[in-house]
């Protein structure tokens, strides 16, 4: 019998073991302890996974779960997606929901297993599928199970294990293991505990374990950072993998480089007569930042975004004169043929993997433990000191604006040396700005009538996806006007928008509105609310006893300045002091005079962001609550003819 038959009936008989006892088991909701029901929307009864490694081409997926389902807040827990192509297959998939004290209500059968492409209207190569499983129900509470097996063509990436995965969620039982070869035994990085893993190895086989037990539910809190955070966390990589034909291994990010840049390899082949074209596109420009914009606006106006997930196409790009024939590729794809167009003319880049989306990302990129956390790919274009960075998917982004998606995160440089970490552009409150100038006419029954210019730079040319909505047409950015003006009633009479696309771009508003009742007309006198369209109105809510630092993500700064013009018979009665507030989570003034019938108010804030300890947050509330209060300022003015 050799060793992969041992190991392989030695996991079986470990599983049926596990099976047999789960069955014997009654789940009942009554004997959850009341320590693990407080703040918990549900409860794992069982959560494990085994994932073996039986060669560097063959793995085994298995996960079992037993969940208690307190309330509708858990219904999505109910149901099961699990993903697959032609490198994963799903060896079993089953389910069975009961009642609140464990007897069996209902058992899936094949039919309630829907089967269904992964493709999305954006996807022309996409080999992905999914199955889904529901057994929500809508009687609470009650417990489903699921248990599933795949079996992968590949070991590029080994599961983390996540002993709380949210917030509200409690567990009775956890258990991970991972069995595999020496000579493929994976990394392993424990985070927010002092368990170690159990290792065992005989036979040229590792098997490393480790279990949970009564872990609490925890809630997130107000301005919190994600649970991961703070609760156990077992992070996995492999050493030596098998993707697709491809081998590498995650042992440095040097490595990991390495093994994309194989992939990348030969695939930067241009035509002759593209070649020809882009020098002629930029021979005559006398800057390299010149050469690189107008190959950046050349690959915009040539090419459009479809997305490509077909086996290794998930990672390799499509060869450059593939995409120059037909215009068209994923972020992988779209990369490599700037990088192929800029390599033309003589200007080094970097073909860079990132995560795009959340802001920090959800799983950000640790300098110690080299796994794959990206989902896109960007380039990187050294320029002397100002590096510029190109999302090459987009035909309408400004060049070298990275925003909200990419911005402000450590990201891989693929260089013909290997990887190398660098971190993308730092958006501050000095460039994320919003400028608002208005004058405003009071008219005598209150009503007004106003002329705005709201200027948003930085990420802020990024407020309610205009930056998106500005190529839509004005029925849309009228709307957007009516949506993002923060303005009780009124009309819009005119309206224009004007883009500067830079590295710091800029969306310039111009709007006349009639506006309804903007002043309270009682008898004599007239009461008007001056800051008129930004008024701060979040406040946090009391948190007894904090448990975890407060996170602030977004710095910038606000700007007001309006000019209210009313009739010559009010004159002003009461004028609020000027405010002033200074913290370490920003700053807030606000001004009022009034002269020669006119009142002018003013107001800047500043906002910062940053990590801040657990006690600063009623600091926060309170920074919070004067900005409100300061916004609600009033001025009086009394008819005295």
């Amino acid at each position: 019998m050799n060793w992969k038959y041992k190991k392989w009936m030695s996991w079986c008989c470990v599983a049926l073991s596990s099976f047999s006892l789960a069955q014997a088991q009654t789940y009942r909701i009554d004997q959850i302890p009341d320590s693990l029901k407080e703040n918990a929307n549900a409860v794992y009864l069982i959560d494990e996974v085994t994932f073996e490694i039986i060669d560097e081409k063959k793995a085994i997926y298995h996960s079992h779960q037993v969940i208690a389902i307190l309330n509708a807040k858990a219904k999505r827990l109910a149901s099961e997606t699990i993903g697959y192509d032609k490198l994963t297959k799903i060896n079993s998939f089953t389910g069975k929901r009961y009642d609140q004290f464990g007897k069996l209500v209902a058992k899936s059968k094949k039919s309630d297993i829907y089967d269904r492409s992964a493709t999305s209207g954006g996807t022309i190569f996409d080999d992905s599928r999914y199955q889904h499983l529901d057994l929500t129900q809508n009687q609470y509470p009650y417990i489903v199970e699921f248990e599933y097996e795949e079996e992968r063509a590949y070991t590029y990436s080994i599961p983390d294990w996540y002993i709380s995965p949210t917030s509200n969620l409690a567990v009775v039982e956890s258990n991970y293991t991972v069995i595999a070869p020496d000579e493929l035994q994976p990394n392993f990085k424990l985070v927010n505990t002092n368990k170690t893993l159990n290792i065992v190895s005989q036979d040229g086989i590792t098997t490393s374990s480790i279990s949970f037990a009564h872990v609490k539910a925890v809630e997130h809190e107000p301005y919190g950072p994600p649970v991961s955070d703070f609760t156990p966390v077992i992070y996995a990589s492999p050493s030596a993998f098998h993707y697709d034909g491809y081998s590498g291994d995650f042992n440095s990010w040097h490595n990991m480089g390495l093994w994309q840049l194989s992939l990348n390899q030969g695939r930067g082949d241009l035509s002759q007569a593209t070649v020809q074209e882009v020098k002629a596109l930029t021979t005559n420009l006398s800057t390299d930042e010149e050469k690189i914009k107008a190959v950046y606006q050349y690959v915009q106006n040539k090419t459009r975004y479809v997305s490509i997930q077909l086996g290794i196409g998930g990672m390799q790009p499509f060869p450059a004169s593939t995409v120059d024939e037909l215009g068209y590729g994923d972020c992988k794809a779209l990369s490599n043929y700037t990088h192929a167009l800029l390599q033309s003319i003589g200007i080094e880049s970097y073909y860079t993997l990132v995560y795009g989306g959340d802001r920090p990302p959800v799983r950000q990129l640790d300098f110690d433990f080299p796994v794959d956390v990206f989902n896109h790919i960007i380039l990187c274009v050294p320029n002397q000191q100002d590096t510029i960075w190109l999302e090459c998917t987009s035909q309408t982004n400004p060049f070298g604006y990275q925003g909200e998606f990419t911005g402000d995160r450590d990201v891989l440089l693929i260089t013909p040396e290997g990887g190398k970490i660098a971190h993308t552009t730092i958006y501050d409150k000095t460039v994320n700005r919003q400028e608002s100038y208005a004058t405003v006419q009071i008219l005598e029954d209150g009503n007004a009538t106003a002329k705005l210019q709201i200027k948003y730079s930085g990420l802020q040319y990024e407020n309610g996806n205009l930056n998106w909505i500005i190529n839509d047409g004005d029925e849309k950015l009228e709307k957007w006007i009516y949506k993002n003006t923060d303005i009780s009633e009124f009309q819009i009479v005119d309206f224009d928008f004007v883009e500067t696309k830079d590295k710091i771009p800029t969306i310039t508003e111009t709007a006349q509105l009639n506006i309804r009742a903007l002043a309270a007309d009682q008898g004599k006198r007239l009461f008007i609310t001056p800051n008129l369209m930004n008024q701060w109105k979040t406040k946090p809510k009391r948190v007894k006893d904090r448990k975890t630092d407060m996170v602030l993500t977004f710095e910038y700064t606000d700007m007001d300045s309006i000019v209210y013009q009313l009739p010559e018979k009010y004159h002003i009665e009461y004028l609020p002091e000027s405010t002033s507030i200074e913290t370490q989570f920003g700053t807030y003034q606000n001004s009022y005079q009034f002269e020669n019938h006119q009142l002018i108010y003013t107001r800047r804030l500043e906002k910062n962001k940053g990590r801040f300890s657990k006690e600063a947050y009623e600091e926060y509330r309170q920074f919070c609550e004067d900005i409100i209060q300061a916004d609600k300022g009033k001025v009086v003015f009394v008819d005295k003819t």
